[in-house]
């Protein structure tokens, strides 16, 4: 073979290993979160997240405080001096909804609060209370607030809400941020509303995504991140696999030129 047609040879096998390499590789924006979003600038936006109304099996601290604790003992699960916001004694304070949407509050009666705001659930309450007592005022917190992350991420599984405005990106945060594998450009969000279950599909990418419905995500919600289909089977190492081809190219060009001579 002359060293023309070796040298053309070599030419397109070492084209062919390029073109193999761009084909494993992940174009930036598809990595990048908000993508070439603007800086320097305060983004006005009117998708404050919506107020969490509760529902069946929400659970619900309520605690009724007064200058004398003593006074209002008997509308207290618990008493005074064993009250405490975390830890396992929260488990013990709290009031379950059923089925039907009712709490059983010891002296007030069953109460209806499903499809209620917090703020809407002590109203109720401070009313009712007020009929017993002076002074004294209606504490209530939304204990159960649990979201759960799935797919591709380093921590998948339940995260308690710490924050009543949860952005997606907190969210992704708590369980480890999204893997190399997973698909930034198609996130699911899974959200039950009073009409069923609705699906959402986010484009973590997008510069916009600050001013989606979505940005901030709410109690019960459920976070699926998709495998890329840039991921050809197995989950092994991500940035060793383009070298192993190029390795292996390389080899077949060198076997092939060295049986040429």
């Amino acid at each position: 073979m002359t060293e023309s047609l070796k040298s053309k040879l070599f030419s397109g096998l070492l084209v062919f290993t390029l073109l193999l390499l761009g084909s494993c590789s992940t174009p930036l924006q598809e990595l990048t979160y908000m993508y070439n979003v603007e800086t320097g600038k305060t983004y006005r936006k009117d998708n404050f997240p919506d107020i969490y109304r509760i529902r069946p099996n929400d659970q619900l601290f309520i605690q009724v405080i007064s200058d004398d604790p003593m006074n209002v003992a008997f509308l207290n699960l618990i008493s005074p001096d064993r009250v405490s916001f975390s830890g396992s004694n929260i488990e013990l304070v709290t009031y379950l909804v059923d089925e039907n949407g009712n709490i059983s509050y010891p002296q007030l009666g069953e109460i209806h609060v499903a499809g209620l705001t917090l703020s809407e659930i002590r109203e109720i309450l401070q009313k009712k209370v007020d009929s017993y007592l002076e002074n004294a005022s209606v504490f209530v917190k939304h204990v159960s607030r649990m979201l759960t992350v799935l797919g591709e991420v380093n921590r998948p599984g339940q995260q308690t809400m710490v924050k009543n405005q949860l952005t997606i990106f907190e969210a992704l945060g708590s369980a480890g941020d999204i893997t190399d594998f997973g698909n930034r450009k198609n996130v699911k969000l899974i959200r039950e509303t009073n009409n069923g279950t609705y699906v959402a599909s986010i484009n973590l990418t997008s510069p916009d995504l600050i001013y989606s419905p979505y940005y901030y995500v709410l109690p019960h919600d459920v976070l699926y991140v998709e495998p890329s289909s840039k991921v050809y089977g197995a989950k092994t190492m991500p940035f060793t696999t383009p070298f192993s081809l190029a390795a292996s190219t390389i080899s077949m060009i060198l076997l092939v030129l060295n049986f040429l001579k």
